[in-house]
């Protein structure tokens, strides 16, 4: 009768062995994936996006990025190498500075008229140059906050007031802040605090430019 038992023993040993076995797979497999999880999250804690962007303008040289506050207030910002594109909503009027040749082309769509800046080709890196002030001033405070519903990562820069569109009063740059919100590694909205105010606008930038946005329409006039 003994000698009937010892496979039975047998047999339990096994599942015990082989549940032990898996358990401990279970646990370094958990173990793993907590250490990558928070791996990456320190990862993106020490990562600063906006430099990360700047860093791609200034190697690609080729990028469009659009700030709206709403339909009549915006502004595009496009470029591809040594020329240029700002083109501009201000309270319905539009605008766009064309640079190009060491120039800059004002043009006037209420009048179809363009006016010549001679040896003047400051919009050509101003965008790129205020982003690398920004980033070169100070490390970012960074956090997350739900915009229409969705959650966002920021990076907000103390005493940074660049991106302010509608400015009903004089702004000290002492009390004013900025944050960029990030969906990944897109920029998707940038906030201007000042004190108990702000103003939210939103962004959306592409690296893919159209040449045809770097040339004057026929049916302009020079003025």
């Amino acid at each position: 009768m003994e000698n009937l038992k010892k496979p039975e023993n047998l047999d339990k040993k096994q599942k015990i062995f082989i549940i032990s076995v898996c358990i401990i797979v279970a646990v370094i497999i958990i173990g793993l994936i907590v250490y990558v999880v928070a791996r990456n999250q320190e990862e993106n804690a020490n990562e600063n996006k906006l430099a990360n962007m700047y860093e791609k303008m200034v190697q690609n040289e080729t990028f469009s990025i659009t700030f709206q506050l709403n339909d009549n207030n915006k502004y595009t910002v496009s470029r591809k190498g040594d020329v240029a594109n700002i083109d501009t909503y201000n309270d319905g009027s539009h605008t766009t500075n064309i640079v190009k040749d060491g120039n800059t082309y004002l043009l006037m769509y209420n009048t179809k008229t363009y006016y010549t800046y001679q040896n003047n080709a400051t919009g050509l890196g101003e965008l790129v140059n205020q982003l690398n002030e920004i980033i070169q001033s100070q490390n970012p405070e960074k956090g997350q906050e739900k915009i229409d519903g969705d959650n966002y990562r920021y990076e907000e820069y103390k005493g940074v007031s660049d991106f302010l569109m509608n400015a009903d009063e004089d702004v000290s740059e002492e009390d004013t802040n900025t944050r960029f919100y990030f969906d990944g590694d897109d920029l998707e909205y940038i906030r201007t605090i000042m004190g108990d105010k702000s103003e939210l606008i939103s962004v959306d930038v592409s690296y893919d430019v159209d040449d045809n946005i770097f040339e004057i329409p026929s049916d302009f006039q020079e003025g």
